[in-house]
Protein backbone atom coordinates (compact mmCIF):
# COMPACT_ATOMS: atom_id res chain seq x y z
CA UNK A 1 0.00 0.00 0.00
CA UNK A 2 3.05 2.28 -0.13
CA UNK A 3 2.16 5.60 -1.70
CA UNK A 4 -1.60 4.96 -1.61
CA UNK A 5 -3.19 7.68 0.51
CA UNK A 6 -6.81 7.29 1.55
CA UNK A 7 -7.47 10.99 2.11
CA UNK A 8 -6.29 14.44 1.14
CA UNK A 9 -5.24 13.46 -2.35
CA UNK A 10 -4.34 16.12 -4.90
CA UNK A 11 -6.11 15.89 -8.28
CA UNK A 12 -4.32 17.31 -11.31
CA UNK A 13 -5.80 17.44 -14.80
CA UNK A 14 -3.47 17.14 -17.79
CA UNK A 15 -4.51 18.31 -21.24
CA UNK A 16 -2.95 18.80 -24.64
CA UNK A 17 -4.38 21.57 -26.81
CA UNK A 18 -4.10 22.94 -30.32
CA UNK A 19 -6.15 25.77 -31.83
CA UNK A 20 -8.98 25.39 -29.33
CA UNK A 21 -9.79 29.09 -28.85
CA UNK A 22 -13.04 29.02 -30.83
CA UNK A 23 -14.21 25.56 -29.83
CA UNK A 24 -14.88 24.26 -26.30
CA UNK A 25 -11.76 25.27 -24.37
CA UNK A 26 -13.31 27.92 -22.14
CA UNK A 27 -16.26 25.69 -21.31
CA UNK A 28 -13.96 22.78 -20.44
CA UNK A 29 -11.56 24.87 -18.34
CA UNK A 30 -14.45 26.50 -16.48
CA UNK A 31 -15.79 23.07 -15.65
CA UNK A 32 -12.44 21.59 -14.64
CA UNK A 33 -11.72 24.57 -12.41
CA UNK A 34 -14.69 23.62 -10.26
CA UNK A 35 -13.29 20.28 -9.08
CA UNK A 36 -9.58 19.76 -9.85
CA UNK A 37 -6.74 21.21 -7.79
CA UNK A 38 -4.40 22.03 -10.66
CA UNK A 39 -4.26 21.87 -14.45
CA UNK A 40 -1.21 21.13 -16.60
CA UNK A 41 -1.41 22.00 -20.30
CA UNK A 42 0.82 21.28 -23.29
CA UNK A 43 0.11 23.37 -26.37
CA UNK A 44 0.90 21.54 -29.59
CA UNK A 45 1.63 24.45 -31.90
CA UNK A 46 -1.50 26.61 -31.69
CA UNK A 47 -1.74 29.59 -34.00
CA UNK A 48 -4.80 31.18 -32.37
CA UNK A 49 -5.47 32.52 -28.83
CA UNK A 50 -5.44 29.11 -27.17
CA UNK A 51 -2.35 29.81 -25.06
CA UNK A 52 -3.65 33.18 -23.88
CA UNK A 53 -6.94 31.61 -22.82
CA UNK A 54 -5.14 28.90 -20.86
CA UNK A 55 -2.98 31.45 -19.08
CA UNK A 56 -6.06 33.29 -17.86
CA UNK A 57 -7.07 30.41 -15.57
CA UNK A 58 -5.53 30.42 -12.10
CA UNK A 59 -5.58 26.63 -11.78
CA UNK A 60 -3.36 26.25 -14.85
CA UNK A 61 -0.06 25.92 -12.98
CA UNK A 62 2.05 24.61 -15.87
CA UNK A 63 1.78 25.60 -19.53
CA UNK A 64 4.31 24.52 -22.15
CA UNK A 65 4.25 25.52 -25.81
CA UNK A 66 5.68 23.95 -28.94
CA UNK A 67 6.26 25.42 -32.38
CA UNK A 68 6.10 22.02 -34.05
CA UNK A 69 3.00 19.83 -33.81
CA UNK A 70 3.44 16.20 -32.77
CA UNK A 71 -0.22 15.13 -32.83
CA UNK A 72 -0.76 12.34 -35.34
CA UNK A 73 2.99 12.26 -36.00
CA UNK A 74 4.59 11.21 -32.71
CA UNK A 75 1.75 10.90 -30.23
CA UNK A 76 3.79 8.95 -27.70
CA UNK A 77 6.34 11.75 -27.32
CA UNK A 78 3.52 14.27 -27.03
CA UNK A 79 1.76 12.28 -24.29
CA UNK A 80 5.00 11.56 -22.44
CA UNK A 81 6.04 15.20 -22.46
CA UNK A 82 2.68 16.18 -21.00
CA UNK A 83 2.85 13.35 -18.44
CA UNK A 84 6.28 14.25 -17.12
CA UNK A 85 5.40 17.92 -16.87
CA UNK A 86 2.40 16.82 -14.85
CA UNK A 87 4.55 14.70 -12.55
CA UNK A 88 6.70 17.77 -11.86
CA UNK A 89 3.70 19.30 -10.07
CA UNK A 90 3.58 16.31 -7.64
CA UNK A 91 0.05 15.03 -8.21
CA UNK A 92 -1.54 12.18 -6.28
CA UNK A 93 -4.13 11.49 -8.98
CA UNK A 94 -4.09 12.50 -12.65
CA UNK A 95 -7.09 13.14 -14.86
CA UNK A 96 -6.26 12.86 -18.57
CA UNK A 97 -8.82 14.91 -20.47
CA UNK A 98 -9.04 16.60 -23.85
CA UNK A 99 -10.14 20.14 -24.65
CA UNK A 100 -13.40 18.85 -26.14
CA UNK A 101 -14.44 16.57 -23.27
CA UNK A 102 -16.49 17.07 -20.10
CA UNK A 103 -17.82 14.73 -17.46
CA UNK A 104 -21.45 14.63 -16.52
CA UNK A 105 -22.35 16.80 -13.52
CA UNK A 106 -22.50 13.85 -11.11
CA UNK A 107 -18.74 13.44 -11.44
CA UNK A 108 -18.13 16.57 -9.39
CA UNK A 109 -19.96 15.09 -6.41
CA UNK A 110 -18.23 11.71 -6.61
CA UNK A 111 -14.65 12.40 -7.70
CA UNK A 112 -13.28 13.14 -4.23
CA UNK A 113 -14.52 9.87 -2.77
CA UNK A 114 -13.06 8.10 -5.82
CA UNK A 115 -9.57 9.43 -5.28
CA UNK A 116 -9.61 9.49 -1.47
CA UNK A 117 -9.46 5.72 -1.02
CA UNK A 118 -6.60 3.24 -1.03
CA UNK A 119 -8.05 0.25 -2.92
CA UNK A 120 -8.26 1.36 -6.57
CA UNK A 121 -5.59 3.00 -8.70
CA UNK A 122 -7.63 3.82 -11.81
CA UNK A 123 -11.15 4.35 -13.10
CA UNK A 124 -12.55 3.85 -16.60
CA UNK A 125 -15.63 5.69 -17.88
CA UNK A 126 -18.30 5.48 -20.57
CA UNK A 127 -17.81 7.71 -23.61
CA UNK A 128 -20.62 9.52 -25.45
CA UNK A 129 -19.85 11.09 -28.83
CA UNK A 130 -22.05 14.13 -29.43
CA UNK A 131 -22.89 14.54 -33.10
CA UNK A 132 -23.42 17.94 -34.75
CA UNK A 133 -25.18 18.90 -31.55
CA UNK A 134 -24.56 19.69 -27.90
CA UNK A 135 -27.67 17.76 -26.92
CA UNK A 136 -27.60 14.48 -28.91
CA UNK A 137 -25.01 11.71 -29.07
CA UNK A 138 -24.44 8.94 -31.58
CA UNK A 139 -25.45 5.33 -30.82
CA UNK A 140 -24.85 3.43 -34.07
CA UNK A 141 -21.82 1.46 -35.33
CA UNK A 142 -18.61 1.93 -33.34
CA UNK A 143 -19.85 5.29 -32.05
CA UNK A 144 -22.24 3.75 -29.53
CA UNK A 145 -21.38 4.53 -25.90
CA UNK A 146 -18.78 2.09 -24.61
CA UNK A 147 -16.42 1.75 -21.67
CA UNK A 148 -13.15 3.35 -22.71
CA UNK A 149 -9.81 2.90 -21.03
CA UNK A 150 -8.95 4.69 -17.78
CA UNK A 151 -8.77 8.46 -17.73
CA UNK A 152 -8.38 8.93 -13.97
CA UNK A 153 -5.43 7.20 -12.32
CA UNK A 154 -3.26 7.35 -9.23
CA UNK A 155 0.38 8.31 -9.67
CA UNK A 156 2.65 6.06 -7.61
CA UNK A 157 6.22 7.41 -7.45
CA UNK A 158 8.75 4.72 -8.23
CA UNK A 159 6.36 2.73 -10.40
CA UNK A 160 7.18 2.02 -14.03
CA UNK A 161 4.93 3.52 -16.70
CA UNK A 162 5.06 2.60 -20.39
CA UNK A 163 3.41 4.23 -23.41
CA UNK A 164 1.85 2.95 -26.60
CA UNK A 165 4.38 3.66 -29.39
CA UNK A 166 1.90 4.12 -32.25
CA UNK A 167 1.70 7.54 -33.87
CA UNK A 168 -2.09 7.93 -33.61
CA UNK A 169 -4.90 6.69 -31.33
CA UNK A 170 -2.36 5.54 -28.76
CA UNK A 171 -4.39 6.33 -25.66
CA UNK A 172 -4.32 9.16 -23.15
CA UNK A 173 -2.50 7.47 -20.27
CA UNK A 174 0.33 4.95 -19.83
CA UNK A 175 -0.63 1.69 -21.54
CA UNK A 176 0.34 -0.57 -18.61
CA UNK A 177 -1.95 1.02 -16.03
CA UNK A 178 -4.76 -1.53 -16.45
CA UNK A 179 -2.47 -4.58 -16.35
CA UNK A 180 -0.20 -3.47 -13.52
CA UNK A 181 -2.54 -1.72 -11.09
CA UNK A 182 -5.96 -2.48 -9.58
CA UNK A 183 -8.80 -0.43 -11.02
CA UNK A 184 -12.52 -0.14 -11.49
CA UNK A 185 -15.02 0.55 -14.26
CA UNK A 186 -17.30 3.45 -13.41
CA UNK A 187 -20.81 4.17 -14.66
CA UNK A 188 -19.96 7.88 -14.85
CA UNK A 189 -20.09 9.35 -18.34
CA UNK A 190 -17.81 11.56 -20.44
CA UNK A 191 -19.27 13.85 -23.09
CA UNK A 192 -17.07 14.12 -26.18
CA UNK A 193 -17.77 17.18 -28.34
CA UNK A 194 -15.17 16.50 -31.02
CA UNK A 195 -17.91 15.85 -33.58
CA UNK A 196 -20.50 18.23 -32.15
CA UNK A 197 -19.63 21.04 -34.57
CA UNK A 198 -20.48 21.72 -38.18
CA UNK A 199 -20.38 19.32 -41.11
CA UNK A 200 -17.33 21.18 -42.38
CA UNK A 201 -15.50 20.63 -39.08
CA UNK A 202 -16.39 16.94 -39.19
CA UNK A 203 -15.04 16.59 -42.71
CA UNK A 204 -11.79 18.26 -41.66
CA UNK A 205 -11.39 15.70 -38.89
CA UNK A 206 -12.05 12.91 -41.37
CA UNK A 207 -9.47 14.28 -43.80
CA UNK A 208 -6.93 14.68 -41.00
CA UNK A 209 -7.26 11.02 -39.99
CA UNK A 210 -7.15 9.74 -43.55
CA UNK A 211 -4.01 11.78 -44.21
CA UNK A 212 -2.28 10.62 -41.02
CA UNK A 213 -3.43 7.00 -41.28
CA UNK A 214 -3.84 6.26 -45.03
CA UNK A 215 -3.44 2.50 -44.60
CA UNK A 216 -5.79 2.28 -41.59
CA UNK A 217 -2.94 1.05 -39.44
CA UNK A 218 -4.41 2.47 -36.25
CA UNK A 219 -8.16 2.39 -36.90
CA UNK A 220 -10.46 0.43 -39.29
CA UNK A 221 -11.13 2.31 -42.52
CA UNK A 222 -14.88 1.71 -42.20
CA UNK A 223 -14.81 3.54 -38.89
CA UNK A 224 -13.14 6.53 -40.49
CA UNK A 225 -15.67 6.42 -43.33
CA UNK A 226 -18.56 6.36 -40.85
CA UNK A 227 -17.54 9.87 -39.77
CA UNK A 228 -19.21 11.05 -42.99
CA UNK A 229 -22.48 9.11 -42.54
CA UNK A 230 -25.38 11.33 -43.53
CA UNK A 231 -27.99 9.81 -41.23
CA UNK A 232 -26.37 8.60 -38.00
CA UNK A 233 -28.60 7.32 -35.20
CA UNK A 234 -28.76 9.80 -32.33
CA UNK A 235 -30.22 9.89 -28.84
CA UNK A 236 -30.84 12.83 -26.54
CA UNK A 237 -28.54 13.35 -23.56
CA UNK A 238 -30.20 13.21 -20.15
CA UNK A 239 -28.32 14.12 -16.97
Amino acid sequence: MAGRKSSGNKLTAMMQVKNEAHRYLRMVLNDLSEYVDEIVILDDGSTDETVEICRSYSKVVSLATSNESMFGVNERNLKMKLFYRTLATKPDWILAIDADEMFEERFKQEVRSMINQARWDWYAFRFYHFWHSMTHYRVDKLWAPVQYGPRLFRYLPGSKYTWNPQALHGGSIPQNVIADFPGKKSDLRIRHFGYAGTLEETRRKYEFYIQRDPDSEFCPREHYESILDENPVLEAWVE
